[in-house]
């Protein structure tokens, strides 16, 4: 009895120090309804954002853990092309955190970066139970043997299924990223694009969007300037000036 209540110990101690795999709850940016706008309707670009935004949906605890212990913002954001000329983020805008630029961590890094461990559920190999059976102490070595019951192999199911439901929500934490990389996006006149933006910043700071080159903003007239007016070709005056 003493060699299956020590197992339970142990179990328990390991249950608590690990956790169980965390699921994960899509951002979904185009159902955000607590975007802080930062710009006017008649702006060249609009621009709103939400930080948070792992736990706009739902809690996400291990990935809300992982991005604080590396140093991450997660930002969901709405941008809207007001200007004649089709826009690509990276190259016609700037991203700003407070009066500074800042250039967003790539979907593929920061996925990686904030995705729960898997390998760590192997631990849960160790967790298997004997129930019944004899228990012996030998009264020279204190040594406990357990004789008889019955070994029930709870370990692997465990760690299998832990293993299998973290991987699954790392790959839909990647997946979602990916979706919404605004990373070269291009953006039509009209157009509202949503995205998810990973910063590497340990605080928030107000967000903004700057046009790179404010003759962006318009586009040249597609109208043709009207040729000038050709010159009447000169008359031909005879040498005798016309008289007879």
């Amino acid at each position: 009895m003493r060699n299956t209540f020590t197992r339970i110990v142990a179990g328990s101690a390991l249950l608590f120090a690990t956790g169980c795999a965390g699921g994960y709850t899509a951002i979904r940016p185009t159902t955000v309804t607590s975007y802080t706008s930062v710009t006017s309707a008649n702006s060249p670009v609009e621009f709103s954002y939400q930080y948070g935004a792992l736990s706009i949906h739902g809690r996400n605890k291990k990935y809300n853990k992982k991005e604080r212990k590396r140093g991450y913002q997660t930002v969901a954001v709405k941008v809207k092309n007001n200007t004649d000329q089709e826009l690509n983020f990276s190259r016609d805008l700037e991203l700003y955190f407070g009066d500074r630029p800042v250039a967003p961590v790539p979907s593929v890094q920061a996925a990686n970066d904030l995705k729960q461990g898997v390998a760590i559920y192997l631990l849960y190999l160790l967790l298997n139970f004997n129930v019944g059976g004899t228990t012996t102490v030998n009264s020279s070595t204190g040594q406990t043997t357990t004789s008889g019951g019955t070994f029930i192999p709870t370990g692997p199911f465990i760690a299998g299924g832990n293993m299998i439901g973290a991987s699954q929500a790392n790959k839909n934490l990647r997946l979602e990223f990916a979706q919404h990389d605004l990373t070269n996006k291009s953006i039509k006149p009209g157009e509202t694009v949503y995205g998810i933006i990973s910063l590497r910043e340990m605080n928030v700071a107000p967000l903004h969007l700057v046009l790179r080159n404010s003759s962006a903003a318009t586009r040249p007239s597609t109208t043709p300037a009207s040729p000038a007016q050709a010159p009447a070709p000169a008359q031909a005056v005879p040498a005798n000036g016309g008289q007879k």
